[in-house]
């Protein structure tokens, strides 16, 4: 008799967990949802001109959207000395695929930080560039409650973040 008493919270116990496994959120992509803030500046060099983004948030939706803010001060050849000062912002979808994150733009706001003439001219040449841009897949290479590491595919470039 003591069997039959058993048996059934076994199966009860053994059910709970199937379905529990079976919710359809993937560890990753839950963990991945979330404001992501860096906090350092990244400064770096390329074709004569040498970026600093600042103020870098990431922000995943549960809902599979995507939206990025950054400004970007650029000094180099042909700019004047102090420098060209961009924000931007970007807008899309995300997903995993094969451990990798895929963003999707789906719209992109480009807007000089000064009223010079570079910077209104490069927030131009920017958003002109950013209307034909491809998706962009990142490797996933460390995601918990607190931190994001991402590295761009096609730069190696590589993100830090911290959850906001």
């Amino acid at each position: 008799m003591r069997q039959f008493k058993i048996l059934p919270t076994c199966i009860t116990l053994v059910m709970a967990v199937a379905l529990a496994g079976c919710s359809g959120e993937k560890p990753v992509e839950k963990a991945i949802v979330g404001t992501w803030v860096q906090d350092t500046p990244i400064s770096m060099t390329s074709q004569g001109f040498q970026t600093t983004t600042a103020d870098t948030v990431l922000t995943l939706g549960k809902s599979g959207d995507v939206k990025l803010t950054r400004n970007l001060d650029i000094f180099g050849q042909d700019l004047p000395a102090e420098g060209v000062a961009i924000s931007l912002e970007l807008r899309g979808q995300w997903e995993i695929i094969d451990g990798q994150l895929k963003q999707t733009q789906e719209s992109a706001l480009i807007m000089p930080r000064r009223n010079d003439n570079a910077s209104k001219t490069l927030a131009e040449d920017f958003q002109a560039q950013a209307n034909e841009n491809e998706p962009t897949v990142k490797d996933i290479i460390a995601v918990d409650r607190q931190q994001l590491i991402l590295q761009d595919t096609d730069t190696g470039a590589t993100d830090v973040y911290r959850r906001k």
